[in-house]
């Protein structure tokens, strides 16, 4: 089976924002053993939308469309389908079901090719695209989703070798996901050792790990602002184990909420694994959590330093009874500074439960 996909918005055209939709959506396509053949991105008008879908109907079995779809002026997609009619036999199916946003996709056939329609939208596109997916027959053997942290694809790539050939790989929040043949999964885990999670991402990872080790867990944010406390809470259930954040962004806070010695900071600065040290401590304290992490950086742009430059942090990962800090040196930008420091603390803490081997013992009977 081959599909196209037909990519609409101006300012895609006018680079003012990048596409984030075709490397997910042919991902997913190849998962099902659908070979994407050809990508076109056009501007929002119904002519040449409506041109484009009749020529690639020609040499494909698919076609995914995204944009269009809403109220706004430029959303342009229901003309164009009018005009489709006007041209061709059409056939409308069921609507396409939004979980996340209110738009509903659109189904239609015509001439041998079905046409799917999406919103604009990337969030809404990618939680609308694989139940959709589902009601294709697939046509490639059975695969598996590995999620991996720490290795960028090039280094996946590298360490698994030939193996990468039959694989597609998924970038997304500082992760990727590696979609293999299932009968390569074990294989391509034991390649990427530790890096390979158990999840389909690291917070929902870490997350298991303590609510099947019966732990509690907190952390103590400086650089990530309340980032780490935001993914924990994002899953459903996580009341049960993460009791909270305190996010002392200041060292006014730091001193007087979580206890950093304030001699300590003048010493040695912030951002210092003394000061990590003492913030995972002081928030084990406030908190009574089994574990903690904590986290004090430089996120930037501005406040590096030649011995500290941007992109610098130190974590702090353990619990009242023993822990690890560790410092490391990123290079992305602001946002992309604070996801890759909250996602290496949520991977130190894994590395810690997993090595340390604690859960809370149940009371005999």
């Amino acid at each position: 089976m081959k599909a196209s996909l037909i990519i609409t918005g101006a300012e895609l055209l006018r680079g003012i924002r990048q596409d984030s939709l075709i490397r997910p959506l042919c991902a997913m396509l190849e998962t099902r053993g659908i070979s994407t053949g050809e990508v076109r991105i056009i501007a929002d008008t119904p002519d040449k939308l409506c041109e484009t879908i009749i020529e690639l109907s020609a040499r494909c079995d698919l076609l995914v469309v995204t944009g269009g779809l809403g109220q706004t002026p430029d959303d342009t997609t229901h003309l164009a389908i009018e005009e489709l009619k006007t041209r061709r036999s059409v056939l409308t199916g069921p609507a396409l079901p939004n979980p996340v946003g209110s738009a509903q996709g659109i189904d239609l056939r015509f001439d041998g090719t079905q046409v799917l329609f999406f919103p604009g939208v990337p969030r809404e596109t990618l939680a609308m695209f694989p139940a959709v997916l589902q009601r294709f027959p697939t046509e490639a053997p059975a695969t598996a989703a590995i999620a991996v942290f720490g290795l960028r694809e090039v280094e996946i790539a590298g360490r698994i070798g030939a193996l990468g050939q039959r694989c597609s790989f998924l970038p997304k929040d500082k992760e990727v996901t590696v979609i293999a043949p299932k009968d390569c999964e074990h294989r391509i885990r034991q390649l990427l050792g530790r890096h390979a999670l158990e999840d389909e991402d690291l917070v929902n990872t870490v997350g298991r790990m303590l609510k099947e080790g019966g732990l509690t867990c907190a952390a103590a944010e400086s650089c990530t602002g309340g980032l780490i406390g935001h993914l924990f809470t994002g899953l459903a259930g996580s009341s049960d184990y993460f009791l909270g954040s305190v996010v002392s962004y200041s060292n006014a806070l730091k001193e007087q909420i979580l206890g950093v010695p304030g001699a300590e900071i003048a010493a040695h600065g912030a951002v210092s694994e003394p000061v990590a040290r003492s913030m995972l401590q002081g928030v084990l304290k406030v908190t009574g959590a089994d574990v903690a992490v904590a986290t004090t950086g430089i996120a930037g742009p501005a406040g590096g330093t030649e011995q500290k430059p941007v992109g610098t942090v130190w974590i702090a990962a353990g619990s009242a009874r023993d822990h690890v800090v560790k410092d490391f040196r990123f290079s992305f930008d602001r946002t992309g500074n604070k996801m890759i420091f909250a996602k290496a603390a949520l991977f130190l803490l894994r590395e810690y439960i997993h090595d340390q081997d604690i859960h809370r013992h149940s009371p005999s009977r």
